[in-house]
C-alpha cells in the first residue's frame, strides 16, 4: 500500500484528503481508500497508520454496513440459533426499541463511544432504569464483539463506554409468621398451588407455570424441574429451564405432595366441563381450560390478591427468596439450598442471601463468647 495527501478547498477553509493506493482489485480496477482529515498533521499520521496496518496484516477494509445491518446478521447467526427464547426476546426488544432508533443508521465502522454514551443518556431521559440500560449495553457489546471477530471493525467501541451503575436489588422478605399468614390465606384459592410451589420448592415463576404432571413422581415424592414457561406478546412457549444447573430433581415436603394430589383430582373434574375442548398441555398450573397462564398477568393477579388479603406487597419472584431465606435460617446447608434453588455455585446463593449469613453467624459468635473468651482471665 502507498499513499499521498491532497489539499482540498472546502467551504469555510481547507481539508486534507489521504488517498491510499491498494493495488488492483479482482475486477481489474484500481483500489483506493479516501480519508478526509482536518489538518495536514492528522492526515500524515492517518496515512502512516493505515500503511502500517496494511503491511502488518491488521488492516480492515472500509465497510458501509450499518449498526442495524450488522446487528441483524449477528441476531440471525448467533442469537436465534444458540440462545434461549427469553434471551432472544430481550435482545430483540433492546435492538428495535432502544438501539436502532438512535444509532441503527450509523455505519458500524464510524460508531464512536460518544454516540453510544449519548444514546444511553437519551434512554435515561426516556425513563429507562439503570438495569435496563445495562442490558441494552450488553446487547450492543455482544453485537459489536461479533463484528470485531469478523474483522468488520478494529475494536469494540462499546468497551470504552461505562453504562450506569445498578444498585443491588434488595428483595422483600416475609418473616416466618408472614409466610404462614400467606399460606393460610391462599388455601382453597387459585393461588394455593403456585404459591406453595414457589415458596415450598424455591421455583422461579416460569418453572412454576411450566411444570408438567409427567415431571412429578408421586412414588418417590420427587419433582423433576426441566421446563420453563416463557411469555411474550401474543405468545406462550414451554421451553427448557434457564440454565443447565436450573434442571434439577427436588424432594417435595409431604404437605406439597398432598396438595398436588388433591389439585390433580380437582383439575381432572374441571376438565370434564369442557366437553372435549380442553387444551391438554399436561400443565400443573394452568387456566381452567388447560391453556398456559400468562406469567405477567398472573403476577398482577398475585399483587391484587395480596392487597385484598391485607398482606405486605411482594413480587411473586420474592416467594423464591423467602424459600431460600427460610432454608438457610432453618439450618439447611448452603450447598443443599443452592442445589434446590438451581444456582450455579454456592457463592451465588450466599452473595444473594448475605443478610442471612450474618444472622447464621450469631450462634457461632455466641459459642466463642461463652466458651473461649469466657475462660480468659480478666485483666
Amino acid at each position: 500500500m502507498t499513499g499521498h495527501i491532497r489539499k482540498r478547498k472546502v467551504k469555510g477553509g481547507v481539508k486534507y484528503q489521504v488517498i491510499l493506493e491498494k493495488g488492483i482489485d479482482g475486477t481489474g480496477k484500481r483500489s483506493r481508500e479516501y480519508v478526509t482529515c482536518n489538518t495536514y498533521e492528522e492526515a500524515k499520521n492517518t496515512m502512516a497508520q493505515k500503511i502500517h496496518e496494511y503491511n502488518s496484516g491488521s488492516y480492515i477494509e472500509p465497510s458501509k454496513v450499518t449498526v442495524q445491518e450488522l446487528a441483524e446478521d449477528w441476531y440471525a447467526v448467533h442469537v436465534s440459533t444458540e440462545l434461549a427464547i427469553n434471551t432472544q426476546n430481550g435482545y430483540r426488544t433492546n435492538l428495535e426499541k432502544h438501539i436502532y432508533p438512535y444509532i441503527g443508521a450509523i455505519k458500524v465502522q464510524k460508531l464512536t463511544p460518544v454516540q453510544i454514551n449519548n444514546m444511553y443518556q437519551k434512554l435515561k431521559e426516556k425513563g429507562l432504569s439503570a438495569r435496563s440500560i445495562r442490558y441494552v449495553h450488553t446487547t450492543l457489546h455482544e453485537a459489536l464483539d461479533y463484528a470485531y471477530r469478523l474483522q468488520v471493525v478494529s475494536k469494540n467501541v462499546s468497551e470504552f463506554v461505562t453504562p450506569p451503575k445498578v444498585e443491588k436489588y434488595q428483595p422483600v422478605i416475609y418473616s416466618e409468621e408472614e409466610a404462614i399468614l400467606l399460606l393460610n390465606a391462599c388455601k382453597g384459592t387459585d393461588h394455593e398451588v403456585p404459591i406453595n410451589l414457589a415458596m415450598g420448592l424455591g421455583l422461579r415463576r416460569g418453572e412454576v407455570f411450566g411444570l408438567q404432571w409427567k415431571d412429578i413422581d408421586f412414588s418417590t415424592n420427587t419433582v423433576h424441574i426441566c421446563h420453563n414457561l416463557v411469555c411474550t406478546t401474543g405468545k406462550k412457549e414451554i421451553g427448557k429451564t434457564k440454565t443447565e444447573t436450573s434442571t434439577r430433581d427436588l424432594l417435595m415436603p409431604q404437605a406439597i405432595v398432598d396438595l398436588l394430589k388433591k389439585h390433580k383430582v380437582k383439575q381432572a373434574t374441571e376438565r370434564l366441563k369442557f366437553d372435549g375442548e380442553y387444551f391438554d398441555n399436561d400443565l400443573v398450573c394452568c387456566s381452567s381450560n388447560g391453556s398456559p397462564r400468562h406469567t405477567g398477568a398472573y403476577s398482577r393477579m398475585f399483587s391484587e390478591f395480596l392487597e385484598r388479603k391485607g398482606l405486605k406487597h411482594i413480587r411473586f419472584h420474592d416467594l423464591r427468596h423467602i424459600s431460600a431465606t427460610l432454608m438457610l435460617q432453618y439450618g439447611v446447608p448452603a450447598k443443599i439450598a443452592s442445589e434446590r434453588l438451581g444456582h450455579s455455585t454456592i457463592q451465588t446463593t450466599m452473595n444473594i442471601y448475605s443478610h442471612v449469613s450474618i444472622d447464621m453467624q450469631k450462634d457461632s459468635v455466641s459459642t466463642f463468647e461463652n466458651n473461649l473468651f469466657a475462660k480468659v482471665a480478666e485483666g
